[in-house]
Order: structure tokens, then C-alpha cells, then sequence
């Protein structure tokens, strides 16, 4: 008799476990979306190798990322994102893991006093600039990726917090950030014995993100100001960095100018990059785009006399962009460099006296890249 009494108990126990399972795992399937962008593609450089690409070309050329959000409550959320990088013959190449976190965060909205906001803490998004959080998503990019002179190879997720506000203001809009963390940042420096890569760390990384909406043709503008502790083996010392941007976009037509100022820390570092954009829809299916790129870094020597100007880069690229499936593109770019930075040393220096200074001769280089860009 126990045992008849107890049968009904286990088979009890049993239904309700095979019932709670199968809802438990909807509940998790219900809570979490995917997302996942490639970006691959092939390059080849005419003179010089630049960007990662040589002269005889490169399949090694590949961006993907995956990330998951699962939803904790109504107003917070869990946020990852997993990063593989390929730059084909960079010098940058050795300093980038094969899988990297470039996201790991939880994200709370909230309201107040009529503003919409949220609050991230742990590897988020940096608000800087208009492309830097889609920087690695060829599928929403003209180009493979953003221009390497404004953006680097730096400052693309915040160890730390982020607060974030958006409010209405009449027709306009206006959209504030303020962080605090620390970021990695990641160059290739040209020395008399070849070319080192530096991976630095940039710590009591505070500043903030400004946006202003526009209704008139859609235009945004944004301020960015930052300031930064750099640390490296040898030194210390503070950095500043200011981005302004400014975009518009028509029904068919697309402009965007970004300008990035980096400087301080020693005096030999004072850094400007700024870069104009163009994006046309001719049809459906097809986009035209040209990018036009100057950056300049002034060089600093004991005697005042002797500071100059480098050129450092003058770039101009087009692309053609065919979309060949909802959100899955082919493009094909050709971009045209002058100056001095390259993946190979180049003399910058020509002849230097005691009150002026000779630059070499500029080298210049093409390239093309034709690549496919895929997101769901």
C-alpha cells in the first residue's frame, strides 16, 4: 500500500518537471535576441603596404561580431558582444586577439523629468563620434570601416559607466552622455629601428557626448570632449581628445564631417584628423560614396624654430556598393594615399639645420578593397 501511495506522488513530480523545463527554456528563448554581422573582404595596395593590405594582397581581411541581449525585466537588460578581427599584414595583427569581449554590460532605462535615459555599467559602447559604436558593422558603413585616421585603431568600448539622456525639445532633440572608465588604445609607431606596435592604457577616462537633432534635412551635430590618463611602462601624463561632428541626410543623399583633435600628454603629441563623406542611393540597389581624409600631426623639436606641420595623410576613396540582399551588400573601393604613414618605414625627414626643417618627399600608394558585408 506505501508504494501505490507513493506512485502517484513520482508521476505527479515528473509531469510537473517535464511541463516546467520546456517553459523555463521558452522563457530564456523568449528573453534573449541574437545579432551578427561579417564583414570580409580582399585587398591589395599598388606601391606601399597600408591598413594591413601588401602589395600582393590579402584574404586575411575580416571583421565579425555576435552579440546576445537577454532581457533581465522591462527596463534592464544584459548586453554581450564577441569581436574577431583579421587586419591581414598590419603590424597591429599580433597585438589583436582572435576572440575578443568588446561588450559586456547591463543596460537599465529610466525617466526623468520628462527625458528618457539609460544607465550602462561594465565594457559598453564609448559615445564618440557618429560611427563609433557601428564601426565594426560594414552592413550600415559605406567603406569597410570608418577612416582609420579619425577613429584609430582605439577607444571603441569604456571599461566603466555610461549615463545617457534624450529629451525633446520642441521639433528638436537633444541627446546628452557623460562616462568614466579607462580604454585601450592600440598604434604603430615608426622609429629608427622599425615600426613598434603600443598598446596603451588610458585610465580616469572621463568626458562627455553631446547630439543636437535638427528637424531641417535631418541634420545631427555632436561634440565630444574627453580627457584621459595615459599609462605606459616608462611614463605617465594626461591626454585631451575633442570630436566634432556633423551630418545630414536627404532622401537619396547622405553628408557627414567628423574632426578629431588628440594632444597632450608629451609635447610631441598634437594630432588633428578630420574626414568629409558623401553617400548617394542611385537606385535600390545601388550606392555611390567618396571619403576624403587629411590629418596632420605637428612635430615638436628642443629648438621653437624647428615645429612644423606634417602632412601626415591625405586620402580620397570611392566605393560602389550593391545590395545583393536585405541587409547583405557587395563593395568595391579604390582609394587613393599620400604622405608618410604606412605599414613599412618611410624617411619623414630630409635634411634638418638649426633653424628650419626639410620633410622628404611625400610617398603615395593606391589600394582597393571589394568586400561583403552581412547583419541580421
Amino acid at each position: 500500500m506505501p508504494a501505490l501511495r507513493v506512485a502517484p506522488v513520482a508521476l505527479t513530480a515528473t509531469l510537473v518537471l517535464a511541463l516546467v523545463q520546456p517553459l523555463a527554456a521558452q522563457e530564456i528563448t523568449d528573453r534573449m535576441t541574437w545579432h551578427a554581422s561579417l564583414n570580409a573582404g580582399y585587398g591589395r595596395s599598388s606601391d606601399l603596404p597600408t591598413l594591413g593590405i601588401p602589395l600582393k594582397g590579402t584574404t586575411d581581411y575580416r571583421i565579425f561580431t555576435l552579440q546576445t541581449r537577454y532581457k533581465l525585466t522591462d527596463k534592464d537588460e544584459f548586453v554581450g558582444q564577441l569581436l574577431n578581427r583579421r587586419f591581414g599584414s598590419s603590424p597591429l595583427a599580433g597585438a589583436l586577439n582572435d576572440v575578443t569581449a568588446q561588450w559586456a554590460y547591463w543596460n537599465h532605462k529610466f525617466e526623468f523629468a520628462g527625458a528618457k535615459g539609460t544607465a550602462k555599467v561594465g565594457r559598453t559602447p564609448l559615445p564618440r563620434g557618429l560611427l563609433n559604436e557601428v564601426r565594426y558593422i560594414g552592413s550600415v558603413l559605406p567603406f569597410f570601416r570608418p577612416s582609420m585616421e579619425s577613429y584609430s585603431d582605439a577607444f571603441d568600448a569604456l571599461d566603466g559607466a555610461v549615463l545617457s539622456m534624450r529629451k525633446p525639445i520642441g521639433d528638436f532633440s537633444l541627446e546628452a552622455h557623460g562616462f568614466f572608465g579607462g580604454s585601450d588604445w592600440r598604434s604603430v609607431v615608426t622609429t629608427s629601428t622599425g615600426q613598434d606596435v603600443r598598446v596603451q592604457r588610458m585610465e580616469n577616462y572621463y568626458g562627455s557626448q553631446l547630439y543636437l537633432d535638427v528637424p531641417f534635412a535631418n541634420i545631427r551635430l555632436g561634440a565630444h570632449a574627453a580627457r584621459m590618463e595615459v599609462r605606459t611602462p616608462t611614463a605617465r601624463g594626461m591626454m585631451t581628445n575633442t570630436f566634432v561632428s556633423a551630418q545630414s541626410q536627404f532622401s537619396r543623399f547622405t553628408l557627414r564631417a567628423e574632426q578629431s583633435n588628440l594632444n597632450g600628454f608629451t609635447p610631441s603629441r598634437d594630432n588633428h584628423h578630420k574626414y568629409f563623406q558623401a553617400v548617394a542611393q542611385v537606385n535600390d540597389r545601388l550606392q555611390l560614396a567618396g571619403e576624403h581624409t587629411i590629418s596632420r600631426s605637428r612635430l615638436f623639436f628642443s629648438a621653437p624654430a624647428l615645429r612644423a606641420v606634417l602632412p601626415s595623410v591625405t586620402s580620397t576613396g570611392g566605393a560602389a556598393i550593391f545590395t545583393v540582399a536585405p541587409g547583405t551588400q557587395l563593395k568595391f573601393e579604390h582609394h587613393w594615399r599620400a604622405g608618410y604613414v604606412y605599414d613599412a618605414n618611410v624617411s619623414t625627414i630630409a635634411s634638418q639645420s638649426a633653424t628650419s626643417v626639410v620633410f622628404a618627399p611625400e610617398r603615395s600608394t593606391r589600394y582597393w578593397i571589394a568586400s561583403l558585408a552581412t547583419s541580421f
